[in-house]
């Protein structure tokens, strides 16, 4: 009886969508937390290492957002293997080109690339910007996907 009725799906989407962006953020917290446990027990600077961290979130913020889009537009069960697919992408054009001297460009496909380096306070604003509007896009594709099949339409 509890799916007789009305469902607005993409209303349901965009809400999963904030959820997971909030779970991101609560486990982005937790890794600053133990960065700045760590930091502190070596006695180095505390403030850098743990702004840092947010480099990591914006990055799964962006990852999250990728799979959010996908179980909108295609299909949920696929969503996370492709959200993984995308950083295994990341992680091997991050590590193999410059080990094979790949031109520039081809580095620069890797989102990671374009953060700096911001566990030492070298931040490229164009990562974070790039991370928040492809979760920003994303969070709006997922919700335009599931119009598709809304079936209180």
């Amino acid at each position: 009886m509890l799916l007789a009725t009305p469902l607005a799906r993409a209303r349901w989407a965009v809400l999963s969508g904030i959820g997971a962006f909030a779970a991101v953020g609560v486990v982005t917290v937790l890794a600053a937390l133990g960065v700045a446990i760590g930091a502190a027990s070596a006695g180095g600077d505390l403030a850098t290492p743990i702004l840092g961290t947010v480099a990591l979130g914006l990055y799964a913020l962006a990852v999250a957002g990728i799979g959010v889009a996908v179980g909108g537009v295609v299909r949920s069960s696929i969503a996370a293997e492709v959200a993984a697919m995308v950083v295994v992408a990341t992680f091997l054009v991050d590590l193999l080109a410059p080990a094979l001297n790949l031109p520039a460009w081809v580095r620069q496909l890797a989102l990671t690339a374009h953060f700096g380096q911001p566990m030492i306070g070298r931040w490229d604003a164009a990562g974070v910007v790039i991370s928040l509007v492809i979760a920003a896009v994303a969070l709006a594709l997922a919700g335009w996907g599931m119009t598709r099949r809304d079936i209180a339409r």
